[in-house]
């Protein structure tokens, strides 16, 4: 039987091999290119077009054994050890919202079981939809997830209800998506020289300054640190075809002014300036600003390594004539402070395991990243890793007592803020998962690009 005398029918054939659906489209795009420049070289020698097209496709082999070999090279590569942790401790995290918290008081209504339980199924959803996400096509489309998700913060901006004193309350959410919004934007920019890196620069303003108006601090600041990570890396990898010397210097020297610039703003003057003197010096406004962090260290110092702790030495309060527990005394008990309950009620080692294995997950994320042959896919569960890693330190250090701003452990603390963890992650595992049509076009060495413009 004769075989397939066009391009177009011999991409056909092949991709009919491929039984994953969506990488048929990237393994023709690829070797569409192949053929093509295969056809154009007949083309040189002077062949006619029909005569060029058939010689190019005879020259590639059988369609069926390359189709063959493409579809073990395209396969899926599952992730269900990541997926088993990232849901064991969801499970954990719900379970430990509800039984640390359940102490029979009707008003407070985050307590409610329900209300924990339909965060662990919402959080898996979310967390099996980023994983069968379309990562590629996102990926295609990135400049529009970066609009989108400016344009999401605006509207949060200005629709979101005060919730707790906090102004633009579901902000905050919008914002922990930011960075891996600004790798998007990053891959949006790729090839375009000098004018694709001050665009990638650029694209980190508006991002930074919904979270200034929030104003959400941590994420300001982890969309800071994460998002120079991530444009150095992308220069260190060529992808803006410039110098890596001197892309390096520019952005560096940029950046450092930049953050310079926006932690002054937050931190240097009036009410700021005044949280950074009580969060060295708490004892200084014992029941005003620094009683919070003054409650949790003696919280902490009250906890054993395993069980209960003992007496905090307290006067609690009483409230509808019920006797408030001692821990309650510690504002933000039952969120942010949620891991202080927990080695207060259950002791230090539980605490410290649980930390251990969210490290547990962050490295093996890592480890997955450094493996990862495409650069796009890296880049962008680089950014899901360091805002995971980010929240945890906040989220750590604000625990042992020096209370800056709200931080929250992923997956652990809040129910909302437990979802949106479970949807980032499902996308970097999806990227993962994608590996194999993640393929990114070649791009200029650095090293050839600093000789050529010596």
């Amino acid at each position: 039987m004769p075989g397939p005398e066009t391009i177009r029918d011999y991409l056909d054939t092949v991709t009919a091999q491929i039984r994953w659906k969506r990488a048929r489209a990237a393994a023709a795009r690829e070797l569409a290119t192949h053929l093509e420049d295969q056809r154009n070289e007949f083309l040189a020698e002077g062949h006619s077009p029909e005569e060029a097209e058939r010689l190019a496709v005879e020259e590639m082999g059988d369609p069926v054994a390359v189709g063959t070999d493409l579809d073990r090279l395209h396969r899926p590569r599952p992730q269900w050890g990541l997926l088993a942790l990232t849901l064991a401790l969801l499970l954990v995290g719900g379970w430990l919202r509800y039984a640390l918290t359940r102490v029979g008081v009707p008003w407070e209504e985050d307590l409610d079981p329900f209300r924990c339980a339909l965060s662990v199924v919402v959080g898996a959803a979310a967390l099996m939809g980023g994983y069968f996400l379309d990562v590629s096509r996102l990926l295609r489309w990135a400049k529009w997830v970066y609009i989108g998700a400016v344009v999401a913060g605006v509207l949060s901006l200005h629709l979101s209800p005060d919730v707790n004193d906090a102004v633009s309350y579901f902000t905050r959410y919008v914002v922990l998506f930011y960075p891996a919004a600004y790798a998007f934007w990053l891959y949006a920019c790729r090839g375009k020289g000098w004018l694709g890196l001050l665009a990638a620069v650029a694209g980190g303003i508006p991002l930074a300054a919904i979270g200034v108006e929030a104003p959400f601090l941590q994420g300001v600041i982890q969309l800071l640190v994460i998002g120079c990570f991530l444009l150095l890396l992308a220069i260190w990898m060529g992808w803006f075809t410039v110098p890596r010397r001197q892309g390096l210097a520019a952005v560096g020297g940029l950046a450092a002014i930049m953050a310079g610039t926006v932690l002054w703003m937050l931190l240097g003057a009036g009410y700021n300036a005044s949280r950074i003197q009580i969060l060295l010096h708490p004892e200084t406004d014992p029941m005003g600003a620094g009683y919070q962090s003054i409650m949790a260290q003696r919280v902490l110092e009250a906890s054993r390594l395993v069980g209960e702790g003992g007496d905090l030495s307290i006067r609690t309060n009483t409230v509808q004539g019920m006797q408030l527990p001692p821990e309650m005394m510690l504002p933000e008990w039952n969120h942010d402070f949620l891991p202080t309950t927990m080695v207060y009620k259950l002791g230090w080692l539980p605490y410290l395991l649980l930390l251990a294995v969210l490290a547990a997950l962050f490295l093996w994320m890592l480890r997955r990243c450094a493996c990862q042959r495409s650069q796009s896919g890296k880049l962008l569960a680089l950014a899901v890793v360091g805002t995971l890693a980010v929240q945890s330190l906040f989220a750590v250090v604000l625990n042992l007592g020096f209370v800056l701003f709200t931080a929250q452990l992923p997956l652990v603390t809040g129910n909302l803020h437990s979802v949106v963890d479970c949807a980032l992650i499902g996308l970097a595992l999806s990227a993962f998962r994608s590996e194999s049509i993640l393929r990114d076009a070649a791009a200029p060495a650095p090293e050839t690009l600093e000789k050529e413009t010596a």
